[in-house]
C-alpha cells in the first residue's frame, strides 16, 4: 500500500467518524429545551388576605427520555401584601429554584398533556428559607418542531411570610413558550 492510499483511508475513517459524532451531537441537542413562563401568582393563608402578583419563570429541560423531562427553573414573584395580624402590614417577595420531573403524553400529533412533580426552595425577604414540594399539570401546543405554547397549573409550595405570620400557600395558573435547542 502506498502512503497516499494510507493518507486516503485515514481521511475517509476520520470523515465517517466526524459524520457519526456530529449526528450523534445533534441527536442529542434535540433533548434540550428553554421555556418562559408568566402567570399570577395566588397566595393564601399566612394570616392575610394577599394581593395576587405576577411570577415569571425561566427554565431549562432535558427530555430524558421521549416522555420524561428533568427541568429546573428560576421563579421570579412579584410583591404581594396583605395586612396580617399580629405583624400589621406585610409586603413580600418571593424567588423559587424549583427541580421537577415532567411527564408528558400526547394526545395527538401536535398536543400533549402533562404532569410535574419536585422541589422548590423559597427565598422571601421576610425571614426563612423553606423547602417544599411542588406539583403542577397542564397542556402542550407544538406550533413547530423547535416551538411550542404550554398552559398550565402549578401548586409552589408554602413561603413563610414572617415569624408571626407562618406561611402562605402558592399556587400559580400560567402561559408560556418552550424552544428545543
Amino acid at each position: 500500500m502506498t502512503n497516499f492510499e494510507i493518507a486516503m483511508k485515514k481521511l475517509i475513517a476520520a470523515a465517517l467518524l466526524g459524520s457519526a459524532a456530529a449526528t450523534a451531537a445533534q441527536a442529542q441537542s434535540d433533548r434540550y429545551y428553554g421555556a418562559l413562563d408568566y402567570g399570577t401568582l395566588n397566595m393564601s393563608g399566612g394570616g392575610g388576605s394577599w394581593s395576587s402578583p405576577g411570577a415569571l419563570t425561566l427554565s431549562g429541560g432535558y427530555q430524558y427520555l421521549s416522555n420524561v423531562a428533568l427541568e429546573v427553573g428560576l421563579t421570579l414573584i412579584g410583591s404581594a401584601s396583605a395586612d396580617v395580624p399580629g405583624s400589621g402590614q406585610v409586603s413580600v417577595s418571593q424567588t423559587l429554584l424549583s427541580a421537577v420531573v415532567l411527564g408528558s403524553m400526547p394526545v395527538n400529533n401536535s398536543f400533549r398533556i402533562f404532569g410535574k412533580a419536585g422541589l422548590g426552595l423559597h427565598n422571601g425577604e421576610i425571614n426563612g428559607v423553606p423547602d417544599d414540594l411542588i406539583f403542577g399539570f397542564g397542556g402542550q401546543y407544538l406550533l413547530n418542531s423547535k416551538v411550542s405554547l404550554r398552559l398550565q397549573y402549578e401548586n409552589l409550595g408554602r413561603a413563610k411570610i414572617s415569624a408571626t405570620a407562618g406561611r402562605a400557600d402558592l399556587s400559580r395558573l400560567s402561559f408560556g413558550a418552550t424552544y428545543v435547542f
